[in-house]
């Protein structure tokens, strides 16, 4: 589909066609070649673990219903808590979310970012153009996006370490210390850059002049832009309340997806899962994500869940049915209301573009 352009006074214009760039051998085959890798790994795979994935799907047949709602419920709350926690940090920058297009954005933005390839980016796209169109200038938009992150990766790290320090290893400790260290030294940081804010602006000038070194620009080129930002940062001052709301809220987005995997295990009669065992394995799970080139962290997370939970003392045959249970509904459940949420919303027309 070929989108219309047009100007500021309203007049429809015909794009220009774009000039295709010449493709080189190497760009010619190089996808086809990933696809082909993967695809082959797929079906190793699926030849190795055929027998034992067959059972452990006819296993979901004798969950509980009572506990399937739990893990629904759980899931839904993992959700709502992660969009509350990105609302706290707009109401900390000045900018009001009813909390319902918050949740709605969220879904949307976790079915583009698992079902498409390179989700990411899409759902980064996604999540700033929707703070954008309820305006949020692109400071606010981007400080919204990277303190979420931060948020996120603190207390998931911290939920790994609780597990550790309730299976009592003694490395826990030491994590715990280094983690406590970090963060009075990243909180007397953020107070002295309060205290001289002109500070991010002289490492910023010092930045971009750099860079312009390397490109070979202006050496002024973008330092006014440098001072732009800094004046629009200024007005987001968060208050000790509000990053503590948003953090309470990041880990209940955490907690309760672990409680979702706790209750597919309940569901199917799994014993032996304990507190520290499941925040263990949860961590784990979560981190391997990053390491997956396929979508929603497919073979990587559920093999990094039920090795953790083997480990962890839980039969094979109990632990592969339980994640893949937790899997349905947190990763294939989810995506599903995330996708009927951006057809209500692309009808309406209440959905960026």
């Amino acid at each position: 589909m070929t989108a219309t352009l047009v100007h500021p006074a309203g007049v429809a214009s015909v794009p220009h066609a774009p000039v295709p760039e010449p493709v080189s051998g190497t760009t010619r085959w190089r996808r086809p070649a990933l696809v082909g890798v993967v695809l082959a790994l797929l079906a190793v795979e699926g030849w190795q673990v055929g027998p034992t994935l067959t059972g452990a799907v006819a296993s979901l047949l004798t969950a509980g219903p009572g506990w399937c709602v739990v893990a629904l419920l759980a899931a839904a709350g993992s959700m709502s808590a992660f969009a509350r926690s990105r609302r706290r940090l707009l109401s900390a920058a000045g900018v009001r979310v009813p909390a319902r297009s918050a949740v709605a954005a969220v879904y949307v933005a976790n079915a583009l970012h698992v079902t498409l390839p390179g989700g990411a980016a899409f759902s980064t796209a996604y999540t700033y153009r929707w703070l954008r169109s309820r305006g949020a200038s692109a400071p606010v938009a981007t400080w919204t996006l990277a303190s979420g992150g931060v948020l996120a990766s603190v207390t998931l790290a911290g939920l790994a370490l609780l597990g550790s320090l309730l299976a009592g290893s003694g490395a826990g400790w030491g994590s715990l210390v280094a983690g406590v260290v970090g963060v009075v030294a990243a909180t007397l940081a953020v107070r002295s850059l309060q205290r001289s804010p002109r500070t991010v602006v002289v490492i910023g000038r010092w930045a971009v002049q750099r860079v312009n070194v390397l490109r070979r620009r202006p050496p002024t080129a973008g330092l006014d832009r440098v001072d732009e930002l800094f004046t629009e940062l200024r007005a987001v001052r968060p208050r000790g309340r509000d990053w503590v709301v948003a953090t309470a809220f990041a880990a209940a987005n955490w907690a309760f997806d672990a409680a979702c995997l706790a209750a597919a295990a309940a569901a199917l009669g799994v014993s032996g899962l304990s507190l520290s065992l499941l925040l263990l394995a949860y961590a784990a799970g979560m981190a391997a994500s990053s390491l997956s080139l396929l979508p929603g962290g497919l073979g990587v997370v559920d093999a990094a869940l039920v090795l953790t939970l083997v480990a962890g003392g839980i039969p094979a045959a109990s632990a592969l049915p339980a994640v893949l249970l937790y899997r349905l509904i947190s990763l294939g459940g989810v995506v599903t209301v995330g996708w009927m949420v951006a057809a209500v919303q692309g009808v309406r027309g209440s959905a960026p573009a």
